[in-house]
């Protein structure tokens, strides 16, 4: 379903996207001008696994998960899209499918911007190199995924689902950071536990003064959660740059 976006506005969400950012004001209008806004209601599929890939977009309002559907009806989250966020981009490099489905988890509004837009960026050499740093941090960031998903237990799962929402989400305040709280279901589905690991491990993580929660927000004691990180996954969090305040 459409909604109204004027070119103006538009232009002001996309500078606002890192990917976007270093574009020229001709090059921002050019996207502006054929790109469309459209709304997804909350539980509604934006794109499947193994559509066509014709476009990408940028939300500007809500919350939304990309999915991937496994055997007896599990779904694995392998991200959550925030308002600012692109997706659907790299399907734009190679012409492949879509690799997973777009789920709104809250009523939605997009800036559609089609492919052929795309790939008149695409020809500024500087706007093609972000792009490529930016499919290398993907990449890693799936390659983290699957490493710590496959081979880890349950509390140094959620311990590093806790870190990742914190790096892209959270709120730096001394030596803690807030984030939303999530549902033990939706922290099940990022990390391939059950919910009730996942309950169990945040209960583990709370008695050892990692965090605290209330009806909204999760905060994390940075010392504490570094530890287990530290001691479990041999890694040094990437949080600190994106929590500043």
């Amino acid at each position: 379903m459409a909604v109204s976006m004027s070119k103006a506005v538009m232009k002001e969400w996309l500078k606002a996207v890192p990917l976007f950012s270093d574009l020229s004001d001709g090059e921002l209008e050019m996207v502006a001008s054929t790109s469309r806004s459209l709304s997804s209601r909350k539980g509604a599929c934006t794109f499947e696994e193994g559509a066509t890939a014709e476009c990408c977009y940028v939300l500007t309002s809500g919350k939304a998960k990309l999915v991937l559907s496994a055997e007896g009806g599990v779904e694995i989250i392998l991200g959550v899209l925030n308002p600012r966020g692109i997706v659907g981009e790299v399907a734009l490099l190679d012409g492949s499918t879509r690799s997973a489905d777009l789920i709104a988890t809250d009523d939605c509004h997009f800036i559609r911007i089609p492919k052929p837009s795309f790939d008149i960026l695409r020809t500024n050499l500087k706007f093609e190199q972000r792009v490529v740093a930016h499919v290398v941090s993907l990449l890693r960031d799936a390659n983290d995924q699957v490493r710590i998903t496959a081979s880890l237990p349950a509390l140094s799962k959620v311990a590093w689902c806790l870190a990742r929402i914190a790096r892209r989400e959270g709120t730096r305040r001394g030596g803690t950071i807030t984030i939303p709280k999530r549902t033990h279901q939706e922290m099940a589905e990022m990390t391939g536990c059950s919910r009730e690991t996942v309950t169990r491990a945040l209960a583990a993580l709370k008695k050892k003064k990692c965090l605290t929660w209330d009806e909204q927000t999760m905060t994390l004691d940075v010392e504490a959660l570094q530890r287990v990180l530290r001691r479990d996954l041999q890694i040094e969090p990437a949080w600190q740059p994106a929590m500043s305040v």
